[in-house]
């Protein structure tokens, strides 16, 4: 396969995100794959390429560790792209570079794999102005917003995590989540013969004295890290005389306040920052250290840890729900949850004996053994497979339009084969749908299911609006239609009874009228309710109402009066009928309440072609004195004064051919 991987950040740098997309591109090279890396550097106009490394222009943030910005725009590398004739792109950001991927994806029709590395939830504080909750609260809202766009613009999705799963269809993401942890080259890390010869240079090199024992941090020095807490612990251990030496390895933009803090601390001799690391120099760090500490919760796999890990160290790792696969308490590490558990943990592990110490060491190993860079690679090269299956299996949406209150949905799969799907407003919104977007089969398959329940209720309206209906005989339709499984029948009932569509006592009250007029007798009349699924109890209730009750002529005059007003909106038709019934001697409760007992169905479904109608009809009166913008505004103020809602007016206005 020819495979692009995407990212916003990549060598030199040194993050998580750099480590699997370097892993990631070895590992399928390996396996015989031919894979370009996009990315960025510091700059404006040029492009530049190393091979099969193309780095984008883009601004640095220096406030997002080093962060750079590209424009989603080079139009220029997408043509070099499709030279390239990829077969999938693989991306790993969501902003800059990856809405270039998403873009290239689109026009490219190549299927795009994405990799949520970040919990953006835990980065809020880089965006909100003030410490405030209000601004946490709508910062976090956007999170999940913007989460849920951007997880379902690909085919597939890869999670490293259980939890960063979970939060994701918490978010509303519909797209397929595979979980699959980045792995580690292991080899970098597994201890050698030549380990304590490195293990004292490095010490000597930081001054670490030969009765100290070395925790170790590596990664981002930033506010989600919670770095300041190890920091606040490690003067609590000098209280305590405990002999631990805090090492940092890592930049970002809290390194500064950091050093800062442990200055005002007198910690120098205990704390120590060695800065940003070339990547290869990394694992003489691990190898060098007694244990591993870390007080982040913001992690979505934690690969830091599994390299700690693979050193064969102890992880002291605050716990978090994202980590419970990694460390087992007293047997590779210890989680903590706040600074004084922490100092607690750490005594605890300086009073552990060689023993005990060995075999802590070999649980770690073993552990880090289950995150093999081997296997990682093929996994992904597994999904990648199914990707472009799906995706070549898949439909696009080219075309939505409003039929009533229902839109229909024009679907293409591959060059020919074209559909209509027909889904209600409320599956149009709650699945986000949109223009241009891919459904794979198992989505398309969800909404022909959806399409199967919006035609029989579309049905059951025409049956209704042509005939007064009970319960009983709709559900016998809907089983003689076959369409719906039986828990789908009773569905779409439940719909037509909580519109007020369907209603046996209304049914009832109708039929009254009617009964009152006939030669039927009493119990031919109950006979007949009877036989169309009335229940007894219902009956009885209200043929034992008084029929010269006034609310009972006033729903009647209400039917009549309904029945002689035609081609108004249902807003405009509900007031001329209180407002007739008024006249009529009714109070306004009685009028009211007559209204709510009132059947709507017909006019509810026929209100879109009321509108249509009327906009045709006020746009050729108005057109021979009004064009352009003028025009449209008049037919929308002629519409809304008929009593027409804003929305459905717009709709309506937006299907108009307008002359200009």
């Amino acid at each position: 396969m020819r495979i692009a991987l995407f990212t916003d950040t990549y060598l030199p740098d040194i993050n998580g995100v750099v480590s699997s997309v370097e892993l990631l591109r070895k590992k399928l090279e390996e396996r015989g794959h031919e894979v370009y890396v996009v990315s960025t550097y510091p700059g404006i106009f040029k492009v530049k390429k190393e091979g099969r490394i193309i780095r984008l222009p883009g601004l640095e943030l220096k406030s997002l560790y080093g962060y750079k910005a590209a424009s989603p725009g080079h139009l220029l590398m997408l043509e070099e792209l499709r030279e390239l004739q990829l077969d999938l792109i693989h991306v790993h950001t969501e902003f800059g570079v990856g809405i270039f991927a998403s873009m290239a994806a689109h026009l490219l029709h190549i299927p795009l794999v994405r990799t949520y590395h970040t919990t953006y939830e835990d980065y809020t504080h880089y965006v909100t102005p003030i410490e405030s909750e209000t601004f946490e609260q709508i910062a976090r809202n956007v999170i999940i917003k913007l989460s849920k766009s951007i997880g379902e613009d690909c085919i597939r999705l890869i999670s490293p995590s259980r939890k960063t799963a979970d939060m994701l269809k918490g978010y509303g993401v519909k797209t397929p989540i595979d979980i699959i942890p980045t792995g580690v080259e292991l080899q970098r890390f597994r201890p050698t013969e030549g380990d304590a010869q490195l293990r004292q240079q490095v010490r000597q090199q930081i001054g670490i004295r030969e009765e100290e024992k070395m925790l170790l941090f590596v990664g981002r020095i930033a506010e989600e890290k919670s770095i300041d807490l190890l920091i606040d612990t490690a003067a609590e251990m000098v209280q305590q005389q405990l002999p631990v030496r805090l090492v940092i390895v890592g930049g970002g933009p809290q390194l500064e306040e950091l050093q800062q803090k442990a200055q005002e601390l007198a910690l120098q001799e205990k704390v120590s920052f060695l800065g940003k690391k070339p990547f290869d120099e990394v694992p003489a760090f691990y190898k060098a250290a007694d244990a591993f500490v870390s007080a982040s919760t913001s992690e979505t796999q934690g690969m830091t840890y599994v390299e700690a890990l693979a050193t064969g160290l102890p992880v002291l790792a605050r716990y978090d729900e994202v980590l419970e696969d990694l460390v087992s308490e007293g047997e590779n590490g210890y989680f903590f949850r706040d600074q004084d558990e922490l100092a607690q943990k750490v005594k605890a592990l300086l009073q552990l004996d060689e023993r005990s110490l060995q075999q802590m060491k070999e649980k770690a190993l073993a552990t880090a053994q289950e995150y093999d860079a081997d296997s990682f690679g093929e996994k992904v090269e597994k999904l990648y497979l199914q990707a472009i299956e799906d995706y070549h299996a898949s439909y696009t949406i080219t075309k939505i339009s409003l039929k009533n209150d229902y839109v229909a949905l024009k679907l293409h799969k591959g060059e020919n084969e074209e559909e209509t799907l027909l889904v209600s407003l409320d599956t149009f919104y709650e699945e986000g749908l949109r223009k241009d977007q891919r459904l794979p089969e198992a989505a398309y398959q969800e909404l022909k299911r959806k399409e199967a329940f919006a035609k029989a209720y579309r049905a059951c309206l025409r049956k209704i609006a042509s005939h007064d209906r009970t319960v009983q005989q709709i559900r016998t339709f809907l089983k003689e239609e076959g369409e719906l499984e039986p828990q789908e029948q009773e569905a779409v009932i439940q719909k037509l009874q909580e519109r007020g569509i369907l209603n046996d006592r209304t049914y009832v009250l109708n039929k009254m009228d009617s009964f009152r007029t006939s030669l039927l007798s009493k119990k031919q009349f109950e006979r007949k309710l009877r036989t169309e699924g009335i229940g007894q109890e219902l009956i009885e209730e209200l043929l034992q109402a008084d029929p010269d009750d006034e609310k009972v002529r006033a729903r009647i005059q209400a039917e009549k009066i309904q029945n002689t007003i035609h081609n108004k909106s249902l807003a405009v038709k509900k007031k001329m009928i209180v407002q007739k019934l008024i006249t009529k001697g009714f109070d306004a409760d009685t009028a009211q309440e007559a209204l709510r007992d009132l059947d709507f169905s017909q006019e509810e479904f026929s209100e879109n072609e009321n509108l249509s109608r009327e906009a045709a009809k006020a746009a050729k009166r108005l057109e021979r004195k009004y064009s352009g913008t003028d025009l449209r505004n008049r037919v929308y103020h002629a519409l809304a004064s008929k009593g027409y809602k804003t929305e459905a007016i717009y709709a309506a206005l937006n299907e108009m051919e307008w002359k200009s």
